[in-house]
């Protein structure tokens, strides 16, 4: 009882000194506490905290004075009082209590470091809300003792590099506490970025994450962003000092709400019902003209059923395929190389986000075993190679068999058409219920950060212009691809037609550029002193728009020109190959494997080094690096598909031309669009970090690919299938014959090593 009156007495004297007018009732209550003779509970010790830390007492003082009361006074009832002084309305239901052990959880926290953070907020809702929190930890009620145990605690594996601490979630944003109804309270969940000062050197290792830590806390609903920044700051200059700043914006706060539809999200359902109704009834027509129809075939008819979704899903899982080009193997290379790619996207975004052993990916970056993975890169580029090659492959047929007089503006015109309205449907799926599909630690982090940018940079994505405008604010971090290759789809055609119309000057026009594009990224790296190619650390990746080589370097079309004008003069010699009729010798034949096998090994291989510890960085290594590895990689790629166009394949040809890789191929496309929703609803949702090893890695690549494929397939069903089979028809009505992937038999001609070949329409 002595204490009390210390401290009642040095709260009145604080308070005659620094001229504070104490409300009456405090005043009243301190003196009832002197006149009462009893002991104090666990309640008023909280209120006495509360009005020390509200004077600015020295912490030391009061911390001492609470250690004294606590095993001298305090009573053995202790947190059986109810809110306000334990008087209860009778018609109120009782107080939901904790267990018993919870007691105990909360007498191990610092609550005067709490009690004087929450003093010093200025928002007065918040406060409020506080104070309020801090008494149900004193009442042992269960939703502040719900809310303490939802946040992080003391960190565990620090040292060993986890810096993602996220306490228990769904635990916080279910709290509601609504008896009170002068204030009631629902649980928020906000995950702030504590920074360590860091010396200059330490900021130079690009291994582990660095020196920010993700700190969950769970706070009243009340709470803004900023208060609770100032909140979190407060109580670590408690524990740790001024060593650390704390950064927290509203979109790293979660507070479970409902939902909100804008017109925007109105007129995407709307458009999904729309193509909905049509494959509905285009899917009723089939099965009628299937089972009652006529089998002739018209334009209507044929335009109706290209939206059915019978017809559409036989034509996915077709493994016929129609081609006497030797192009078979094309589909096995974009099988294999859509599975590394969303692989490698699945890896890049498990390691970059929240994982208990980070120094796990450090050092599987470091095994050569790893390199496919870690040349993921190169496997974009094969789509590009590829792309280029059936243009120019394709493109030559039609000039040979038009004698030059080939008008390209409808084959360009139709390849925006037949691309756009899949990936439109994606970046507005991105713009409207992505964010409102799940919940998690990450996701205002994460998904709504995707949606901000979708809604400033979507028009930068369907002009295809977005690896050079707003690239800190792209719109799907893969969407860079479909920009670069639309790019130069529109200028191959200057160079096809001039290795078709000149065939002398056309190959050395060709030639200057590959040299040309060769040139660029070298001379780019040597004077921005570049990395020789994109090396994925993680902690440089938690944001694909914010890192600087992938931006500035990585997504632009001038620094990954010359894969694509490989893959043109790659079909340039099997033009020339097939329709001369020119037979490979075995001694060409063997050089051209052995110097392809070790090309692509080299390529795929060589860029372990970058990640070893004994590397020192040289800028002319970098700058040949990021052209010949390239150059290597396109070389490897053409001889790969001479080889299996004319026959010299082997097993390999073999297994590229596997009827299974079909299907998986005709869903390529979709599942580029697609594989950013998967990759950012994981992380977004995760609850826990993750413990890395190659056998978590591959389990969740391997489920994210099976997830990326089936979001693929509804995405192709229902949107690019469509369109694409309505451009076939018109192609084939207004421009006979037409560009196509494939080419089925002119009868007049039955040798694969011919031009004159009708191509698919």
């Amino acid at each position: 009882m002595l204490c009390a009156a210390i401290l009642t007495f040095a709260c009145t004297f604080a308070a005659a000194q620094t001229n504070v007018n104490i409300d009456s009732k405090v005043l009243q209550r301190l003196a009832s506490l002197l006149d009462s003779n009893r002991t104090l509970d666990t309640r008023e010790l909280g209120l006495l905290n509360r009005t020390a830390a509200n004077f600015g007492f020295d912490n030391d003082i009061v911390r001492n004075l609470t250690k004294l009361v606590r095993d001298t006074d305090v009573s053995d009832n202790a947190g059986s009082y109810a809110y306000e002084e334990g008087r209860k309305d009778p018609e109120e239901p009782p107080v939901e209590k904790s267990p018993d052990y919870a007691s105990s959880v909360v007498l191990a926290s610092d609550l005067l470091s709490l009690t004087s953070a929450v003093a010093r907020v200025k928002e007065r809702a918040c406060r409020e809300q506080g104070y309020k929190f801090l008494d149900g930890l004193l009442l042992n009620k269960r939703f502040a003792l719900q809310m303490f145990d939802a946040s992080a605690k003391s960190p565990q594996g620090l040292l060993f590099g986890s810096s993602y601490h996220l306490g228990n979630f769904d635990e916080c944003v279910e709290i509601s506490d609504k008896l009170d109804k002068n204030l009631p309270i629902e649980g928020q969940y906000c995950l702030a970025a504590i920074k360590w000062r860091e010396s200059e050197e330490a900021k130079k290792v690009r291994t582990g994450r660095g020196e920010i830590l993700r700190w969950a806390v769970c706070v009243p609903n009340a709470c803004q962003a900023n208060a609770v920044q100032e909140f979190v700051t407060d109580v670590l200059s408690h524990t740790v000092g001024n060593s650390t700043s704390v950064e927290l914006t509203e979109r790293d706060c979660y507070l479970r709400r409902p939902v909100v539809v804008k017109p925007l999200d109105v007129a995407f359902l709307a458009i999904c019902l729309f193509f909905g109704s049509i494959l509905l009834m285009s899917t009723l027509y089939e099965i009628y003209s299937i089972k009652w129809g006529s089998e002739k075939s018209s334009i209507i008819h044929d335009l109706i059923v290209s939206f059915s979704v019978i017809h559409n899903i036989k034509k996915i899982i077709s493994t016929k395929q129609n081609n006497t080009l030797g192009l078979e193997c094309v589909t096995g290379i974009k099988s294999f190389a859509m599975i590394f790619i969303v692989a490698g996207h699945a890896c890049m975004f498990i390691a970059s986000g929240p994982v208990m052993n980070p120094d796990a990916w450090d050092k599987l970056l470091r095994q050569p075993v790893n390199s496919l993975m870690l040349s993921n890169h190169l496997l974009v580029d094969t789509f590009l190679f590829l792309s280029a090659f059936l243009f120019s492959r394709l493109l030559l047929i039609e000039l040979d068999k038009r004698r030059g007089k080939l008008n390209v503006i409808p084959i360009l015109v139709f390849r925006y058409i037949r691309v756009t309205p899949a990936y439109l449907i994606v970046i507005l799926f991105y713009m409207t219920w992505l964010p409102k599909i799940g919940e998690g630690p990450l996701w205002e982090d994460r998904i709504l950060l995707e949606q901000e940018r979708c809604m400033d940079s979507w028009w930068a994505n369907i002009l295809y212009i977005n690896n050079y405008v707003n690239t800190d604010k792209i719109c799907m971090f893969q969407s860079w691809y479909l920009s670069v290759d639309t790019q130069l789809f529109f200028i191959a055609p200057i160079f096809i037609y001039s290795l078709w119309r000149w065939s002398r000057v056309g190959p050395i026009f060709l030639g200057l550029s590959i040299v040309v594009t060769l040139a660029v990224p070298s001379v780019i790296t040597y004077m921005d002193r570049l990395d020789p190619t994109i090396l994925f650390y993680a902690k440089e990746f938690t944001d694909f728009a914010g890192n600087y080589y992938f931006k500035e370097a990585y997504i632009k079309t001038h620094m990954k020109m010359v894969t694509y004008f490989m893959g043109i003069l790659t079909g340039y010699i099997l033009h020339r190959i097939q329709s001369e009729n020119y037979s490979l010798s075995r001694t060409l034949k063997v050089f051209a494997w052995i110097t392809s096998i070790v090309l692509g090994s080299v390529t795929i291989f060589s860029i372990s080094v970058f990640y070893q510890d004994w590397y020192e960085y040289n800028v002319v290594e970098a700058a040949a690096y990021i052209s010949l590895h390239k150059l290597a990689w396109g070389i490897a790629n053409g001889w790969l598909i001479v080889a299996c166009a004319t026959g010299c394949g082997g097993w390999l040809a073999t297994l590229l031309k596997w009827k299974f890789l079909v299907p998986i191929s005709r869903l390529t496309f979709c599942a580029y669009l697609v594989n950013g929703i998967v990759e950012l609803y994981y992380v977004g949702q995760l609850r826990h970090p993750m413990h890395v090893t190659i056998f978590t890695i591959t389990a969740n690549a391997i489920s994210h690919m099976v997830l990326t494929f089936l979001l693929a397939c509804i995405l192709c069903i229902t949107f690019e299938s469509p369109i694409h089979g309505i451009e076939k028809i018109l192609l084939r009505t207004l421009a006979r014959p037409v560009l196509s992937d494939n080419a089925v038999r002119d009868q007049s001609q039955s040798s694969r090593n011919t031009s004159q070949s009708k191509l698919e329409s």
